[in-house]
């Protein structure tokens, strides 16, 4: 086990070519875009142009929803956001503190590697390490904010540190080259939760 924790690093940082593969994150049908919400409130229904169409629970995200290019209004309770959602992106909305808010899309994995994004919506900082605490990869995202990187497609279990303390590890994961993953965290103080999405979820 020592000498797999030792290679591990390497693998995800340095981009052993022995550890890629050629899999792919699916891309949004022509002329629309992949959005979701990551809902940091209580359970909710955030409406689509008048039509319920995400239902994230309590601190937690929606799977992605196909939506066509162009204008749109998202609504949950009193919150009203309108969206000019642009072809080919990937696109998440936060509910936060009863508002709607539209994030910069974010970017796929390249065709050799994948891509992790660390959301926090936590009221402190918060890391994405491997799951035994070794190895950092993401440090001290600040509260509210968003922080990505791109690593080697290998097998590897992640979880997400609060000063080194863990919040929540994950199982191990295949990360594929060319598709992304993203480590959300909620809440505040001793009762902060995290969740990974795979893609397709």
């Amino acid at each position: 086990m020592r000498h797999h924790s030792l290679i591990l690093p390497a693998l995800l940082l340095l981009g052993i070519a022995a550890a890629q593969e050629t899999l792919y994150a699916p891309a949004p049908p022509a002329g629309s875009a992949f959005v979701r919400v990551a809902n940091a409130d209580a359970a909710t229904a955030v409406t689509l142009d008048g039509k319920a169409t995400f239902r994230p629970g309590a601190q937690a995200v929606s799977a992605y929803v196909v939506v066509p290019q162009g204008a749109h209004t998202f609504r949950a309770g009193s919150a009203t956001l309108r969206v000019n959602v642009a072809g080919g992106q990937y696109q998440t909305l936060v509910l936060q503190g009863g508002k709607l808010r539209a994030l910069d899309a974010e970017l796929p994995g390249t065709v050799t590697r994948a891509r992790l994004t660390l959301y926090n919506f936590s009221d402190a900082p918060a890391s994405l390490m491997t799951a035994d605490g070794r190895t950092r990869l993401l440090t001290d995202v600040p509260a509210g904010s968003v922080k990505s990187l791109s690593v080697n497609a290998v097998s590897a279990a992640l979880g997400v540190f609060a000063a080194d303390k863990p919040v929540q590890t994950f199982p191990t994961e295949a990360l594929r080259a060319g598709a992304s993953y993203s480590a959300f965290v909620f809440g505040a103080h001793a009762d902060r939760t995290a969740v990974f999405v795979t893609p397709g979820k």
